[in-house]
């Protein structure tokens, strides 16, 4: 480990704040913090190296959110500092009705709440953002409102949805990322969650038997809109599909691209211009 690390501090609306976390931990930052103000996020990398500013400039101005000279600071930290001030912003959180994602460090869920236990290492899903949390109440949702034997969370990251669905009752769950490090960090969480033995992991959906009951997709809405077809096409009859990771502009084009895939709109969750929707096959 280096005994000094670069820190860069980015402030970005909260419609890009996803997408310029993904691509911090893309260039390498182990552990993202993010602190919400108002219309603002504060998202907080680690580098080892000098970060990749110019690069970070570029992919902010082609998704639509140049940076300003004040929007982004960097200075120098010690080793032992890093890792304990990203926990910091870790924080349980009850989701939904019955829910409690919580960190290793900090697991006393409230009666009554299933407790999902998630280190994300380098991977998403702690259950911070709007996207995750809608996932997670509809996931809720689906198990409560129909049986569900099988299940596929399709960009697992951290593991929290499959794992999730594991806990609450859920036989059999894939978990698929194209990431080796997420699915290492996946499987890893579902040890400490002791669903192990219920959850399958594959580096992609062709590696994936069978169909599914209830798929669910944290992705970015042009994945969802260009893989729409093949997704449908792994879904039971009657099954669930949830998808989330798409902004409030950008909702009215994926539902129309599955509605014409055979699927309607059951459910819709929105929080901080973030949609999650939960759509139902009704053709076979």
């Amino acid at each position: 480990m280096p005994a000094v690390w670069f820190e860069v501090t980015v402030e970005v609306s909260r419609e890009f704040s996803e997408a310029v976390a993904n691509f911090l931990v893309e260039c390498g930052a182990p552990g993202i913090q993010c602190d919400e103000h108002d219309s603002e996020v504060s998202l907080i990398a680690y580098f080892s190296a000098p970060p990749p500013l110019e690069e970070l400039g570029r992919f902010c101005t082609n998704i639509g959110a140049p940076l300003s000279r004040t929007a982004i600071r960097t200075r120098e930290t010690a080793d032992e500092d890093w890792a304990q001030n990203w926990k910091l912003h870790f924080r349980p959180q009850c989701i939904g009705d019955r829910l409690y994602v919580c960190p290793p460090w900090s697991i006393t869920p409230p009666p009554g709440r299933v407790e999902i236990v998630i280190d994300p290492g380098m991977a998403f899903g702690t259950g911070q953002h709007a996207s995750t949390r809608g996932c997670l109440t509809l996931l809720e949702w689906a198990i409560a409102s129909q049986p569900i034997g099988r299940a596929l969370d399709l960009g697992t990251g951290s593991g929290v949805l499959a794992i999730t669905l594991a806990k609450l009752g859920v036989r059999e769950v894939w978990a698929v990322d194209t990431d080796p490090q997420a699915l290492a960090i996946a499987q890893a969480n579902a040890g400490r969650n002791g669903v192990g033995q219920h959850l399958h992991f594959a580096s992609s959906a062709d590696r994936v038997p069978g169909t599914f009951d209830l798929i669910v997709a944290n992705l970015f809405a042009e994945v969802l809109r260009l893989l729409a077809r093949r997704f449908v096409s792994l879904l039971a009859a009657r099954g669930i599909f949830i998808c989330s990771g798409l902004l409030s502009g950008e909702e009215h084009r994926v539902r129309s691209d599955y509605e014409g895939c055979g699927l309607e709109v059951r459910k819709h969750y929105q929080e901080d211009g973030w949609v999650s929707l939960a759509l139902q096959r009704t053709t076979a």
